[in-house]
């Protein structure tokens, strides 16, 4: 699966608050709120790729970028648009450790983004989206998701550990995009 999203998931496997920009070049913008009994995040990062570089980059559901936490990794296409990603996942919060199989279904649109469902996982629900917007110099990575914990810790530790965990997570993600500036992919010549 994509670094971007495999970070991610891993990143906000457990969440928490708001967050503020980063000192990454990138532009990191980061809003964690509660809603629903769960947590919107709206979050967004800039790197200096086309739209084609950033397109093929975020749908890159190879292996060749191992993340944290991800023991193992499976990507089925099927259908010519969406693609499911099963992992079997194990990450570590103050005492806790938690191991767990996530499933879920990305749907593309062509240079514009996806959409992603949890549909076996560590939330309740899991649900979001990834939209790429051209800008001047470069591409503007915009995610939205909504997540509802199924776990027995408390919300407020949730909240707590979100606060480096995402903002960590982002800078990563921005800092990997920065670093393909220079590569065109097949698919962009």
């Amino acid at each position: 699966m994509t670094w971007l999203l495999r970070g991610l998931w891993i990143g906000l496997s457990i969440l928490g608050g708001a967050t503020h920009a980063s000192n990454v070049d990138s532009s990191i913008a980061i809003q964690v709120s509660r809603a629903n009994g769960g947590f919107e995040v709206n979050a967004s990062y800039f790197a200096p790729l086309s739209q084609c570089q950033s397109y093929v980059l975020l749908t890159d559901f190879s292996d060749s970028m191992p993340s944290e936490g991800i023991q193992s990794s499976k990507v089925t296409r099927l259908n010519e648009n969406t693609v499911r990603v099963e992992q079997q996942v194990e990450d570590k919060v103050l005492f806790f450790s938690t191991r767990f199989e996530s499933i879920i279904d990305y749907t593309e649109y062509p240079m514009t983004g996806m959409d992603l469902k949890q549909i076996q996982g560590y939330f309740k629900e899991y649900r979001g989206s990834w939209r790429l917007k051209p800008s001047t110099g470069g591409t503007l990575f915009v995610y939205n998701a909504f997540l509802l914990p199924d776990s027995a810790i408390p919300m407020f530790v949730i909240e707590h550990f979100m606060n480096g965990r995402i903002q960590k997570r982002f800078e990563k993600m921005a800092l990997r995009a920065n670093s393909k500036m220079g590569i065109i992919p097949d698919q962009c010549k």
